[in-house]
């Protein structure tokens, strides 16, 4: 075979278009994780106003997520609405220069929860359809979008030491312009003929039990990181961490969580959604706790390694269980649901409670993300149970 044929067959364009995407979206989120919260306290907002702001765009999710998901899976319009959303998302973070009042910044809040962070179930469940349908490995092709968290994590906190936290949002717009267009080159919904949507379908898929466990499993995983999120940075300056040490410290954790995608296609039947959600319940039971009562660089930096398995593992663990537990024609609405249980209630309940214990405590707030951890173990011991009967 002809050297060139060979290296054509290696690269296959889908998951090139799928990469970019994920690369796209997650360029935005290396930008708002570690910065957003810095550049609304440099717009004067107190703890408790930031992690109320914060939570607003978890709140949204609950009516935004399925909403957006249910029309889109009904009328098949999955790519155009993740387009219009992208192209929204530009135009709220633009509204945020003129921000005044802390009303404001709370209704900016929630169009952002309707606009940008709807994107991903979308974009995510046109990228599964197309990673089932091609037998497509998802792990290499999602890793691209935390190569893409770490550059923009290292790039803005290089920014911000240079220039200050107002460079934030200029960032975060212009990276918005390549999201649209990695939006629009997304790939639409294979064309195979589907079984018709229905509300009764996807009620039952929301009460379904297993499910459930699923949510509460995956939402305790993923809340463990309230205080890291919306604190995170803001934490690491207090006990006198340079910008460009703090941009080390996100990207060794994506670092961490690019070695689990990596791995995940290799582990075979031991990478299950409930051993991986319950590797990051152990995960958050040590990292948490430890993050409360440490402040030296490298200890730090150790600990963010077990982001590969607080994050990394609780991610690849929901979906693995949507891609394979999804009822056709329902991909986007069990997508949806899952992010509006997850990152909405879920984190919508976390987020304002790590702002009252951060103001309160102050780093020892990452004390309470630690039994998260523990009841996440649970409930990832009892999906184990319910998908083997």
């Amino acid at each position: 075979m002809p050297p060139t044929e060979s290296r054509a067959m290696t690269i296959n364009p889908i998951s090139v278009r799928l990469s970019l995407f994920y690369a796209a979206y997650f360029a935005v989120v290396g930008i708002m994780l570690p910065y957003w919260p810095a550049w609304l306290e440099s717009r004067g907002l107190s703890p408790v106003a930031i992690g109320a702001v914060l939570s607003v765009g978890f709140w949204v999710k609950l009516v935004a997520h399925p909403v957006l998901a249910t029309v889109a899976d009904a009328t098949g319009t999955l790519k155009r609405t993740t387009v219009l959303l992208a192209l929204g998302g530009l135009t709220v973070y633009g509204a945020f220069w003129f921000a005044g009042p802390f009303w404001s910044y709370l209704v900016l809040a929630f169009l952002l929860g309707f606009t940008v962070q709807s994107i991903m179930p979308l974009g995510e469940a046109l990228a599964l359809s197309a990673i089932k349908l091609r037998g497509l490995d998802y792990g290499p092709i999602r890793i691209w979008g935390s190569v893409a968290f770490i550059v923009a994590a290292f790039a803005v906190g290089a920014a911000t030491e240079r220039f200050g936290d107002p460079v934030i949002l200029p960032l975060i717009l212009g990276t918005m312009v390549v999201l649209i267009a990695s939006c629009v080159w997304l790939p639409g919904r294979g064309g195979e003929a589907r079984k018709p949507w229905s509300w009764a379908a996807a009620a039952r898929l929301v009460a379904n039990r297993r499910y459930l466990v699923f949510i509460a499993a995956a939402g305790c995983a993923q809340a463990s990181h309230a205080v890291f999120y919306g604190f995170g940075t803001i934490s690491w300056r207090t006990v006198g961490f340079g910008e460009s040490a703090i941009g080390m410290l996100w990207s060794l954790g994506v670092v961490a969580e690019i070695v689990v995608f990596a791995l995940a296609a290799r582990l075979g039947r031991f990478a299950s959604a409930p051993v991986l959600l319950a590797a990051a319940g152990i995960g958050a039971m040590i990292r948490w706790p430890l993050t409360a009562v440490t402040d030296d660089l490298i200890a730090v930096g150790a600990l963010q390694l077990l982001h590969g398995l607080t994050f990394g593992a609780a991610h690849l663990g929901a979906m693995r269980y949507l891609q394979d537990n999804a009822p056709e024609g329902l991909e986007a609405t069990a997508q949806a649901f899952y992010y509006a249980l997850v990152s909405g209630v879920v984190m919508g309940l976390a987020m304002p409670v790590a702002g009252f214990f951060y103001d309160a405590y102050g780093q020892a707030a990452y004390l309470t993300m630690g039994v998260l951890g523990v009841l996440g173990l649970g409930f990832s011991a009892v999906l184990g149970r319910i998908l083997k009967a």
